[in-house]
Protein backbone atom coordinates (compact mmCIF):
# COMPACT_ATOMS: atom_id res chain seq x y z
CA UNK A 1 0.00 0.00 0.00
CA UNK A 2 2.80 2.43 0.88
CA UNK A 3 4.60 1.69 -2.39
CA UNK A 4 1.35 2.22 -4.27
CA UNK A 5 0.75 5.59 -2.58
CA UNK A 6 4.31 6.71 -3.37
CA UNK A 7 3.85 5.79 -7.03
CA UNK A 8 0.59 7.70 -7.15
CA UNK A 9 2.19 10.75 -5.57
CA UNK A 10 4.86 10.69 -8.27
CA UNK A 11 2.17 10.43 -10.94
CA UNK A 12 0.30 13.35 -9.32
CA UNK A 13 3.47 15.46 -9.50
CA UNK A 14 3.92 14.57 -13.19
CA UNK A 15 0.26 15.32 -13.92
CA UNK A 16 0.52 18.65 -12.13
CA UNK A 17 3.58 19.60 -14.18
CA UNK A 18 2.04 18.57 -17.52
CA UNK A 19 -1.24 20.37 -16.80
CA UNK A 20 0.59 23.53 -15.73
CA UNK A 21 2.64 23.59 -18.94
CA UNK A 22 -0.33 22.91 -21.21
CA UNK A 23 -2.60 25.46 -19.53
CA UNK A 24 0.14 28.10 -19.52
CA UNK A 25 0.84 27.62 -23.22
CA UNK A 26 -2.86 27.60 -24.16
CA UNK A 27 -3.54 30.77 -22.19
CA UNK A 28 -0.77 32.66 -23.94
CA UNK A 29 -1.62 31.26 -27.37
CA UNK A 30 -5.05 32.93 -27.34
CA UNK A 31 -4.95 36.26 -29.18
CA UNK A 32 -5.16 39.38 -27.05
CA UNK A 33 -4.02 40.23 -23.57
CA UNK A 34 -5.25 41.55 -20.23
CA UNK A 35 -5.08 45.17 -21.42
CA UNK A 36 -6.52 44.81 -24.92
CA UNK A 37 -10.20 45.19 -24.04
CA UNK A 38 -12.29 47.89 -25.69
CA UNK A 39 -13.52 49.11 -22.30
CA UNK A 40 -9.95 49.95 -21.26
CA UNK A 41 -8.28 51.93 -24.06
CA UNK A 42 -4.59 52.38 -23.28
CA UNK A 43 -1.81 53.96 -25.21
CA UNK A 44 1.02 51.79 -26.46
CA UNK A 45 3.45 53.31 -23.94
CA UNK A 46 1.15 52.68 -20.95
CA UNK A 47 0.40 49.16 -22.11
CA UNK A 48 4.10 48.40 -22.52
CA UNK A 49 4.83 49.74 -19.03
CA UNK A 50 2.10 47.60 -17.46
CA UNK A 51 3.28 44.53 -19.34
CA UNK A 52 6.81 45.12 -18.06
CA UNK A 53 5.61 45.56 -14.46
CA UNK A 54 3.75 42.25 -14.62
CA UNK A 55 6.61 40.47 -16.38
CA UNK A 56 4.48 39.75 -19.45
CA UNK A 57 7.16 41.14 -21.77
CA UNK A 58 9.56 38.33 -20.91
CA UNK A 59 9.89 35.05 -22.87
CA UNK A 60 7.26 32.45 -22.12
CA UNK A 61 9.63 30.01 -20.45
CA UNK A 62 10.85 32.75 -18.11
CA UNK A 63 7.27 33.72 -17.25
CA UNK A 64 6.40 30.06 -16.59
CA UNK A 65 9.32 29.37 -14.28
CA UNK A 66 8.77 32.64 -12.40
CA UNK A 67 5.12 31.79 -11.86
CA UNK A 68 5.75 28.20 -10.81
CA UNK A 69 8.47 29.35 -8.39
CA UNK A 70 5.80 31.46 -6.71
CA UNK A 71 3.33 28.54 -6.72
CA UNK A 72 5.83 26.40 -4.82
CA UNK A 73 5.80 29.14 -2.16
CA UNK A 74 1.96 29.15 -2.29
CA UNK A 75 2.08 32.56 -3.96
CA UNK A 76 -0.28 32.54 -6.95
CA UNK A 77 0.23 36.22 -7.72
CA UNK A 78 -2.19 39.12 -7.99
CA UNK A 79 -5.38 38.93 -10.10
CA UNK A 80 -5.47 41.52 -12.86
CA UNK A 81 -9.19 42.15 -12.39
CA UNK A 82 -8.71 42.86 -8.67
CA UNK A 83 -5.15 44.17 -8.15
CA UNK A 84 -5.86 45.20 -4.57
CA UNK A 85 -5.83 41.61 -3.30
CA UNK A 86 -4.04 38.33 -3.89
CA UNK A 87 -5.32 35.38 -5.89
CA UNK A 88 -5.48 33.29 -2.71
CA UNK A 89 -7.55 35.98 -0.98
CA UNK A 90 -9.96 36.24 -3.90
CA UNK A 91 -10.40 32.46 -4.17
CA UNK A 92 -10.88 32.04 -0.44
CA UNK A 93 -13.75 34.52 -0.65
CA UNK A 94 -15.26 32.98 -3.79
CA UNK A 95 -14.94 29.41 -2.51
CA UNK A 96 -17.73 29.66 0.05
CA UNK A 97 -20.72 29.97 -2.33
CA UNK A 98 -19.45 27.13 -4.52
CA UNK A 99 -18.65 24.91 -1.54
CA UNK A 100 -21.98 25.53 0.19
CA UNK A 101 -24.23 25.12 -2.84
CA UNK A 102 -22.25 22.39 -4.58
CA UNK A 103 -21.55 20.48 -1.36
CA UNK A 104 -25.16 20.56 -0.26
CA UNK A 105 -26.21 19.50 -3.75
CA UNK A 106 -24.02 16.38 -3.55
CA UNK A 107 -24.93 15.60 0.07
CA UNK A 108 -28.63 15.80 -0.80
CA UNK A 109 -28.56 14.26 -4.26
CA UNK A 110 -26.27 11.30 -3.49
CA UNK A 111 -28.36 9.75 -0.66
CA UNK A 112 -31.59 10.19 -2.64
CA UNK A 113 -29.93 8.60 -5.66
CA UNK A 114 -28.68 5.67 -3.55
CA UNK A 115 -32.17 5.09 -2.12
CA UNK A 116 -33.72 5.24 -5.60
CA UNK A 117 -31.11 2.86 -6.96
CA UNK A 118 -31.68 0.42 -4.10
CA UNK A 119 -35.44 0.54 -4.57
CA UNK A 120 -35.05 0.02 -8.32
CA UNK A 121 -32.77 -3.00 -7.82
CA UNK A 122 -34.97 -4.61 -5.16
CA UNK A 123 -38.16 -3.92 -7.14
CA UNK A 124 -36.84 -4.74 -10.58
CA UNK A 125 -39.24 -4.16 -13.51
CA UNK A 126 -41.71 -2.41 -11.21
CA UNK A 127 -42.96 1.16 -11.37
CA UNK A 128 -40.22 2.13 -8.89
CA UNK A 129 -37.57 0.71 -11.20
CA UNK A 130 -38.99 2.61 -14.17
CA UNK A 131 -39.21 5.83 -12.14
CA UNK A 132 -35.62 5.61 -10.88
CA UNK A 133 -34.30 4.70 -14.34
CA UNK A 134 -36.24 7.56 -15.92
CA UNK A 135 -34.94 10.11 -13.41
CA UNK A 136 -31.39 8.82 -13.86
CA UNK A 137 -31.66 9.06 -17.64
CA UNK A 138 -33.06 12.59 -17.50
CA UNK A 139 -30.44 13.75 -15.01
CA UNK A 140 -27.57 12.42 -17.10
CA UNK A 141 -28.82 13.46 -20.54
CA UNK A 142 -30.47 16.83 -19.96
CA UNK A 143 -27.83 19.60 -19.70
CA UNK A 144 -27.61 21.24 -16.30
CA UNK A 145 -28.29 24.70 -17.72
CA UNK A 146 -31.59 23.39 -19.14
CA UNK A 147 -32.48 22.03 -15.69
CA UNK A 148 -31.57 25.41 -14.19
CA UNK A 149 -33.73 27.29 -16.70
CA UNK A 150 -36.62 24.93 -16.00
CA UNK A 151 -36.33 25.49 -12.25
CA UNK A 152 -36.27 29.26 -12.72
CA UNK A 153 -39.22 29.17 -15.10
CA UNK A 154 -41.39 27.00 -12.85
CA UNK A 155 -40.57 28.13 -9.31
CA UNK A 156 -39.50 31.74 -9.87
CA UNK A 157 -41.56 32.90 -12.86
CA UNK A 158 -44.74 30.83 -12.95
CA UNK A 159 -45.26 30.02 -9.27
CA UNK A 160 -43.26 32.94 -7.86
CA UNK A 161 -42.27 30.87 -4.84
CA UNK A 162 -38.51 31.44 -4.85
CA UNK A 163 -36.07 34.10 -6.08
CA UNK A 164 -34.49 33.39 -9.42
CA UNK A 165 -30.91 34.38 -8.63
CA UNK A 166 -28.52 35.93 -6.14
CA UNK A 167 -26.58 34.94 -3.06
CA UNK A 168 -26.86 35.77 0.62
CA UNK A 169 -30.25 34.66 1.84
CA UNK A 170 -30.97 30.92 2.35
CA UNK A 171 -34.07 31.03 0.15
CA UNK A 172 -31.82 31.99 -2.76
CA UNK A 173 -29.87 28.75 -2.30
CA UNK A 174 -32.77 26.36 -2.90
CA UNK A 175 -32.92 26.39 -6.70
CA UNK A 176 -29.11 26.22 -7.21
CA UNK A 177 -28.88 23.33 -4.73
CA UNK A 178 -31.58 21.43 -6.64
CA UNK A 179 -29.73 22.06 -9.89
CA UNK A 180 -26.43 20.93 -8.33
CA UNK A 181 -28.13 17.80 -6.91
CA UNK A 182 -29.46 16.62 -10.29
CA UNK A 183 -26.24 14.99 -11.51
CA UNK A 184 -25.28 13.25 -8.21
CA UNK A 185 -28.84 11.95 -7.86
CA UNK A 186 -28.91 10.55 -11.39
CA UNK A 187 -25.39 9.13 -11.22
CA UNK A 188 -25.89 7.37 -7.90
CA UNK A 189 -29.28 6.00 -8.90
CA UNK A 190 -27.71 4.41 -11.98
CA UNK A 191 -24.57 3.15 -10.22
CA UNK A 192 -26.45 1.77 -7.22
CA UNK A 193 -29.03 -0.06 -9.31
CA UNK A 194 -26.40 -1.63 -11.54
CA UNK A 195 -24.08 -2.61 -8.67
CA UNK A 196 -26.83 -4.07 -6.51
CA UNK A 197 -28.33 -6.10 -9.36
CA UNK A 198 -24.88 -7.52 -10.07
CA UNK A 199 -24.34 -8.38 -6.40
CA UNK A 200 -27.81 -9.89 -5.94
CA UNK A 201 -27.01 -12.38 -8.71
CA UNK A 202 -23.82 -13.58 -6.98
CA UNK A 203 -23.79 -17.15 -5.57
CA UNK A 204 -23.03 -16.02 -2.01
CA UNK A 205 -26.42 -14.27 -1.81
CA UNK A 206 -28.14 -17.57 -2.60
CA UNK A 207 -26.05 -19.27 0.09
CA UNK A 208 -26.98 -16.61 2.67
CA UNK A 209 -30.66 -17.04 1.86
CA UNK A 210 -30.31 -20.81 2.16
CA UNK A 211 -28.82 -20.33 5.62
CA UNK A 212 -31.99 -18.56 6.70
CA UNK A 213 -30.68 -15.00 7.06
CA UNK A 214 -33.33 -12.33 6.85
CA UNK A 215 -33.61 -10.36 3.64
CA UNK A 216 -32.94 -7.10 5.50
CA UNK A 217 -29.69 -8.45 6.95
CA UNK A 218 -28.58 -9.80 3.58
CA UNK A 219 -29.23 -6.47 1.87
CA UNK A 220 -27.68 -4.11 4.40
CA UNK A 221 -24.79 -6.21 5.74
CA UNK A 222 -23.68 -8.02 2.61
CA UNK A 223 -25.19 -6.78 -0.64
CA UNK A 224 -24.91 -3.07 0.06
CA UNK A 225 -21.30 -3.34 1.28
CA UNK A 226 -20.22 -5.31 -1.79
CA UNK A 227 -22.03 -2.81 -3.99
CA UNK A 228 -20.42 0.21 -2.33
CA UNK A 229 -17.13 0.09 -4.25
CA UNK A 230 -18.27 1.98 -7.39
CA UNK A 231 -20.25 4.41 -5.24
CA UNK A 232 -17.21 5.23 -3.09
CA UNK A 233 -15.02 5.55 -6.18
CA UNK A 234 -17.24 8.17 -7.76
CA UNK A 235 -18.15 10.16 -4.62
CA UNK A 236 -15.02 12.25 -3.95
CA UNK A 237 -14.38 13.29 -7.58
CA UNK A 238 -18.05 14.16 -7.96
CA UNK A 239 -18.07 16.12 -4.70
CA UNK A 240 -14.99 18.11 -5.70
CA UNK A 241 -16.26 18.68 -9.22
CA UNK A 242 -19.55 20.04 -7.92
CA UNK A 243 -18.19 21.91 -4.91
CA UNK A 244 -15.59 23.75 -6.98
CA UNK A 245 -18.41 25.37 -8.90
CA UNK A 246 -20.41 24.49 -11.96
CA UNK A 247 -19.92 27.24 -14.52
CA UNK A 248 -23.42 26.89 -15.96
CA UNK A 249 -25.29 26.66 -12.65
CA UNK A 250 -23.49 29.62 -11.11
CA UNK A 251 -23.93 31.64 -14.30
CA UNK A 252 -27.67 30.86 -14.49
CA UNK A 253 -28.32 31.77 -10.84
CA UNK A 254 -25.70 34.55 -10.67
CA UNK A 255 -23.81 32.97 -7.81
CA UNK A 256 -20.47 34.73 -7.08
CA UNK A 257 -18.51 31.47 -6.84
CA UNK A 258 -15.48 29.89 -8.45
CA UNK A 259 -17.34 29.15 -11.67
CA UNK A 260 -18.07 32.82 -12.31
CA UNK A 261 -14.45 33.77 -11.63
CA UNK A 262 -13.27 31.04 -13.98
CA UNK A 263 -15.34 32.56 -16.78
CA UNK A 264 -14.24 36.11 -16.01
CA UNK A 265 -10.57 35.08 -15.83
CA UNK A 266 -10.78 33.64 -19.35
CA UNK A 267 -12.61 36.65 -20.75
CA UNK A 268 -10.23 39.19 -19.22
CA UNK A 269 -7.03 37.12 -19.81
CA UNK A 270 -6.38 37.09 -16.07
CA UNK A 271 -3.48 34.64 -16.27
CA UNK A 272 -2.64 34.29 -12.54
CA UNK A 273 -6.27 33.67 -11.54
CA UNK A 274 -6.91 31.25 -14.40
CA UNK A 275 -3.75 29.27 -13.66
CA UNK A 276 -4.54 29.13 -9.94
CA UNK A 277 -8.06 27.82 -10.56
CA UNK A 278 -6.94 25.11 -12.97
CA UNK A 279 -4.00 23.97 -10.82
CA UNK A 280 -6.01 23.85 -7.60
CA UNK A 281 -8.83 21.86 -9.19
CA UNK A 282 -6.27 19.52 -10.81
CA UNK A 283 -4.63 18.77 -7.47
CA UNK A 284 -7.97 18.25 -5.76
CA UNK A 285 -9.11 15.77 -8.40
CA UNK A 286 -5.80 13.88 -8.27
CA UNK A 287 -5.94 13.48 -4.49
CA UNK A 288 -9.65 12.64 -4.65
CA UNK A 289 -8.95 9.73 -6.98
CA UNK A 290 -6.04 8.64 -4.78
CA UNK A 291 -8.24 8.56 -1.67
CA UNK A 292 -10.98 6.79 -3.63
CA UNK A 293 -8.56 4.07 -4.74
CA UNK A 294 -7.35 3.57 -1.16
CA UNK A 295 -10.93 3.25 0.07
CA UNK A 296 -11.57 0.89 -2.85
CA UNK A 297 -8.81 -1.41 -1.62
CA UNK A 298 -9.97 -1.21 2.01
CA UNK A 299 -13.51 -2.18 1.06
CA UNK A 300 -12.28 -5.08 -1.04
CA UNK A 301 -9.05 -6.55 0.38
CA UNK A 302 -8.77 -8.89 -2.63
CA UNK A 303 -7.74 -5.89 -4.74
CA UNK A 304 -3.96 -5.46 -4.80
CA UNK A 305 -2.63 -1.92 -4.86
CA UNK A 306 1.02 -2.87 -5.12
CA UNK A 307 3.73 -4.52 -3.09
CA UNK A 308 3.56 -7.98 -1.54
CA UNK A 309 0.40 -9.61 -0.26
Amino acid sequence: MILYILRRLVSIAVTFFVVSVLVFLMMHSVPGGPFDGNDMPLSAAVRAKLMAQLGLDQPLHVQYFNYMAGVLRLDFGVPYQSPGETVIGLLSRAWLPSLVLGGLGVLIGAPIGILLGMAAALKRNSWMDYLASGLATLGLTVPVFVISMGLILIFAVWLNWLPASGWGKPERWILPIIAFAAIPLATYARYTRSAMLDTLNKPFVTVLRAKGLSERRIIFQHVLRNSAIPMVTVFLPMFIGTATGSIFVEAMFRVPGLGSYFVSSIQSRDYPLEMALVLMVTLMFCFAYLISDILYALLNPRIRTGGRR
